[in-house]
């Protein structure tokens, strides 16, 4: 037979308000009943159904963050914005990964739905726009550093094309003229919007687009490694690479090194993310830098603002990226 809050009363002589109101850390309870109610939880070894008590009082300070996977470092500081905005209004953060399944994805979105947690923030969605839209008119759902075309949901981003362009235009500024892009055969907004940027920044400059110098490849280093290899092979070789992320671009530098080319000199190198490795590795990566931390800490405030509020914000935030330059760009 399980032991209940009325075991745990009866035990302690007091009443089953006192017991709630010292299990919940209320301050109006003396210290003699408080003594009292733990030596008896301990005891009897009552364990609180605070699951149960949560959707009781249809709420469980929790949010959940549903990423792609844990391979990408730059997760950790949204992840760290997230958590350190719900500490503040006593939340906590759950953390779950999709696997690049939107089947899975919405399995655990199936928590927001059963009231196990509060709200629920999407970094790199699988399901398509639609869905999210529709799921977000009756759940507290938002969005970060990703968005989708047309999804009407609370988002919290960069401006990627505006990113890309800004990255490529430097290319440019620098004399360069042939230059080469590796991105991803999966289609994210993210990975399109940093194709677009720079194409415009090409057209802008009067730079005709040659479909020749973009490589389709992954996320992963070795993708970049054999992008920048087949870009390298071209009978008109590159003189500046602009890859989609910090991973791509340090797998283009390594074959860039293992071939002798003389990076930040003969071909400059550019990345997107401003992750850990980018200025570990020799030479130092030039970079996109993402405001991850306050875009972590944004979208939460946002989300819990919502959670309170009969309108709901579904608006697009775009917080403002920079650009670090360093040596693969002869900086």
């Amino acid at each position: 037979m399980s032991i209940t809050i009325k075991d745990v009363a009866k035990a302690a002589n007091v009443s089953v308000a006192t017991v709630s109101r010292v299990l919940n850390k209320k301050t109006n309870v003396s210290d003699d009943a408080a003594e009292a109610v733990n030596r008896a939880v301990k005891e009897l070894g009552y364990s609180p159904n605070f699951l149960g008590r949560d959707l009781r009082k249809s709420e469980t300070r929790r949010i959940l963050a549903i990423i792609a996977s844990t391979e990408q470092s730059f997760y950790s500081e949204v992840l760290r914005g997230m958590e350190e905005a719900a500490a503040v209004k006593g939340y906590d953060v759950l953390i779950a990964t999709t696997r690049d399944d939107p089947k899975h994805e919405m399995h655990l979105l199936g928590m927001l739905f059963s009231r196990s947690v509060d709200g629920a923030v999407l970094l790199g969605p699988k399901l398509d726009s639609e869905t999210i839209s529709r799921l977000g008119e009756n759940h507290n759902i938002a969005m970060c550093l990703e968005r989708l075309e047309n999804c009407n949901v609370l988002t919290v981003t960069i401006d990627n094309v505006r990113a890309g362009k800004d990255a490529v235009n430097y290319l440019i500024s620098k004399g360069r003229r042939r230059i080469g892009l590796i991105t991803t055969k999966q289609r994210s907004q993210s990975s399109i919007d940093r194709e677009l940027g720079y194409m415009q920044a090409l057209e802008e400059n009067g730079i005709p687009f040659d479909e020749r110098l973009v490589f389709y490849g992954s996320y992963e280093a070795e993708s970049g490694t054999k992008g920048c290899e087949a870009l390298m092979k071209l009978p008109e070789k590159p003189d500046a690479i602009f890859s989609i992320s910090d991973m791509i671009a340090i797998g283009a530098m390594n074959y860039a090194l293992s071939t002798g080319i003389d990076i930040g000199k003969e071909v400059l190198f550019f990345g997107f993310d401003d992750i850990q490795y980018s200025h570990i590795f020799v030479p130092h990566l030039s970079t996109v830098r993402q405001p991850c931390f306050l875009q972590g800490k944004m979208v939460v405030e946002k989300l819990i603002e919502n959670m309170k509020s009969e309108t709901s914000d579904k608006s697009i935030y775009m917080l403002p990226h920079s650009l670090i330059l360093r040596e693969t760009t002869g900086d």
